[in-house]
Parts: C-alpha cells; structure tokens; sequence
C-alpha cells in the first residue's frame, strides 16, 4: 500500500478496515510503502467488541497534543511489553491476555482520557 492511499498516521485505523481483523503494522515510514500483517485468531467466534461513540469531536491536533512531550522510561518498556503480549494474546488466541494488554496502556489512555467524556465509566462498565 502507498503512503497517500493509506496515511502512515492512521494505518492503524484503516489496516483493520481494509484487511479485517487483526492487523499488525510492522513498517510505517514517510515515504515509504506501510507493511501491513494480518494476524489469525482462531477464536474470533468468542470474541465481542464493543463501539460507543460519544458526541463530541476528538480531532487529530488536540489529542496528539494532549499526549506527554517525555515519557519515562519505566512507561515506554510498559507499553512495549504489553503490545507484544497484545500480539501473542493474538497469536496464542488468549482472550484474557489480550484484554489485559489492550487495559495496561500508562501513556496514551491516562493523557487522553480526560478528553473523551464518560470514557473512564464507559471502561468500568465493560469490566
């Protein structure tokens, strides 16, 4: 795929779209062409997602400037440990591990959250 049919910024909102399922985005660079990976999940019949769209406008500009100029250290090897038990809860087709790593973000949620109303409620209702 090219970088103008598929903005690098949102492949992954438009991989999924295109490809259905789980899609891992292993290359996005200005430029370059993205390289999307679909990946099976065998178990899709048993797993439930849930959209709520709340009336309010989320634009691009203000939720990126929303996000932590610096994050620690601690938070990125967080973040990074949980999107790969994101890829193996896939990839092994555990449910539970999955859910626990798409819930354990410590950088974009907690920076964001306060943006999206009734965000937090809308999660602690789904638990």
């Amino acid at each position: 795929m090219q970088w103008i049919a598929v903005s690098g910024y949102h492949a992954d909102n438009i991989g999924p779209a295109l490809l259905g399922g789980f899609v891992l985005i292993r290359k996005c660079k200005k430029d370059e062409p993205v390289e999307l990976l679909r990946l099976p999940f065998a178990r899709a019949a048993d797993l439930f997602f849930v959209l709520v769209n709340p009336k309010f406008e989320a634009p691009t500009k203000k939720m990126r400037a929303a996000l932590p100029k610096e994050t620690p250290m601690a938070s990125m090897i967080n973040n990074c440990t949980q999107g790969g038990s994101l890829v193996a809860g896939i990839l092994m087709n555990d449910i539970k591990l999955l859910g626990q790593a798409l819930d354990s973000d410590v950088i974009i949620e907690p920076a964001r959250a306060p943006l999206i109303p009734g965000m937090l409620e809308v999660k602690a209702a789904a638990k």
